[in-house]
């Protein structure tokens, strides 16, 4: 609209429709910044390009989705048109029923504005309380004037927009509408900000959901889908601390946990017998506990816990454990973050029954059941595994083979029960002998493999002086003569360099060492 003077009136239409009738603009003013001294330097109605460089400005901040950059852009406006000295934005917590200051200017570090519960008195409040700007001037703002207009979006309250200056005059009845409205665009650009934080938020756990799943098919050991898994839900809830408890035949553990060191055992049973833990499983839905401090003596699973959520892991009925998340802060989970939660802690549960199904056929795959050593199959394995590792490394390794001599006659002479029964007792004074890294196999029906990751032949050479004398230890039932033992060694790089050429040579030796008897 052309300017006709100063004296005539302004209409300024923005985007959104307001909470104004234009009845009720009269023609705006806007103030120009102030000087060094805090004095008003002019003033005057709206000139055309004036409301057009804050039109601009307002669609700036509603084409920003990102909710620090539309605070920061509509304080910087309120600073440079409005005049105001100090001001700040008050978001409001609905559960906590207060107004906690997100962004602010001009305020002294210790004058910052705390959070401002609703009941309590002052501008800010009653604008939150009235849903309608509130404007205090003279001596009941400290001599300057104070201005807090409501942020509303479809008669919503997001929080409160507060002006403050040192001089009384600093906001006049005229400039008040222009602040309205643009109060209004600030509500709206603030609520895209967030729905578009909520939709980013929601996409990534969703795509968490997704990634949890294809962890667990690709998942060859629960300890590592376990880690594994609280720092994919650590990730999705970004500044919590997530822990994975399971139930198990001694009572609940912790496998996983997303903090550093170890959890505390007693924190989380303390919450297993009458804590968020103890609700979770007993209800088998998510359980969310807003404000721990507002419960005395609550056994919160992590120390300086503010707020914990808790999803249970249910798999067909049966409740495996749960996952707890907590934060420091009160109220930091929503109602939607319980849903995303369980939505969570299902896709879990059924990943964690699947990797636990998947690790236990894989154990009774490369299990044998008799002696409770591994078999031929996982020998096989790990020596394909060592092979790999002496290769990239430089590494080398050691193979032992065992046989036990005349063991046919043994069966023979005292039954087959007698025999698996020395069978399982020599494996178990194998075992005994050997380290934790080294792998123990039953090759055969009577021989033994072992193999030794990273030994030098002399001390490969020692082991098997061992383990020759804790099976020639072992005497016959009724009897005491004891079990005969043949063994043979190999080692790798020296020995040879694959599979094929190591246990030829393994079986080649061996049978020199039994002189040929079958």
């Amino acid at each position: 609209m052309p300017e006709k003077g100063q004296g005539s009136t302004i209409w300024f239409v923005l985007a959104e429709p307001t909470h104004l009738s234009p009845a009720l603009l009269p023609a705006a003013r806007i103030i120009t910044p102030t000087n060094r001294k805090g004095t008003l330097v002019s003033s005057g109605y709206a000139s055309i390009r004036d409301v057009a460089v804050l039109q601009e400005a307002t669609q700036l901040i509603l084409a920003s989705t990102d909710l620090e950059t539309v605070l920061h852009q509509a304080l910087l406006v309120v600073r440079t048109y409005f005049g105001a000295g100090r001001c700040a934005v008050f978001l409001l917590d609905e559960a906590a029923q207060e107004l906690y200051p997100r962004t602010h200017h001009g305020y002294d570090l210790g004058a910052i504005p705390g959070p401002l519960r609703l009941e309590s008195e002052g501008a800010s409040q009653r604008a939150a309380q009235t849903r309608s700007l509130v404007h205090v001037r003279g001596q009941a703002a400290n001599g300057g004037s104070e201005l807090a207009l409501p942020l509303l979006v479809r008669d919503q309250l997001l929080g409160v927009l507060l002006l403050v200056s040192d001089n009384p005059e600093a906001f006049p009845e005229s400039t008040v509408p222009l602040l309205s409205l643009f109060a209004g665009q600030t509500a709206v650009a603030v609520e895209n900000a967030r729905l578009h934080s909520t939709a980013l938020r929601r996409r990534r756990q969703i795509e968490l959901i997704n990634l949890i799943a294809r962890t667990a098919a690709s998942a060859s050991h629960t300890q590592q889908f376990f880690s594994t898994l609280t720092d994919l839900l650590g990730d999705a809830f970004e500044g919590t601390s997530v822990a994975l408890v399971l139930r198990g035949p001694q009572g609940i553990f912790v496998p996983a946990i997303s903090s550093n060191g170890e959890p505390d055992l007693e924190r989380f049973r303390a919450s297993a017998r009458n804590g968020v833990v103890a609700e979770a499983l007993q209800q088998h839905a998510a359980v969310l506990e807003a404000d721990l401090s507002s419960k005395p003596g609550w056994p919160a699973c992590f120390p300086n816990a503010g707020s914990e959520l808790c999803a249970p892991l249910v798999f067909l009925g049966e409740a495996m454990g749960v996952v707890v998340l907590a934060h420091e802060r009160a109220n930091f989970f929503t109602a939607d973050d319980r849903t995303l939660a369980q939505a969570a802690a299902d896709v879990c549960a059924t990943a964690t029954r699947n990797v636990q199904l998947a690790e236990e056929l894989n154990r009774v795959a490369n299990l044998d059941f008799l002696t409770g050593c591994h078999n031929q199959r996982y020998f096989y394995f790990a020596l394909a595994q060592e092979l790999a590792r002496a290769r990239r490394y430089n590494k080398q390794f050691g193979i032992i083979l065992l046989d036990l001599r005349h063991f046919r006659q043994v069966n023979a002479a005292y039954g087959f029960e007698t025999g698996d029964q020395l069978l399982h007792k020599v494996a178990h004074s194998l075992q005994l002998q050997v380290r934790s890294n080294d792998v123990l196999c039953r090759y055969m029906s009577d021989r033994f493999a072992v193999v030794l990751p990273e030994i030098e032949r002399r001390g490969m050479e020692a082991v098997m002086g061992k383990l020759r004398s804790a099976v020639e230890a072992i005497t016959l039932p009724r009897s005491t003569q004891a079990l005969e033992l043949a063994s043979a060694s190999v080692m790798c790089p020296h020995d040879g360099v694959s599979e094929l050429e190591l246990v030829n040579l393994l079986l080649e030796r061996l049978e020199k060492a039994k002189g040929g008897d079958q």
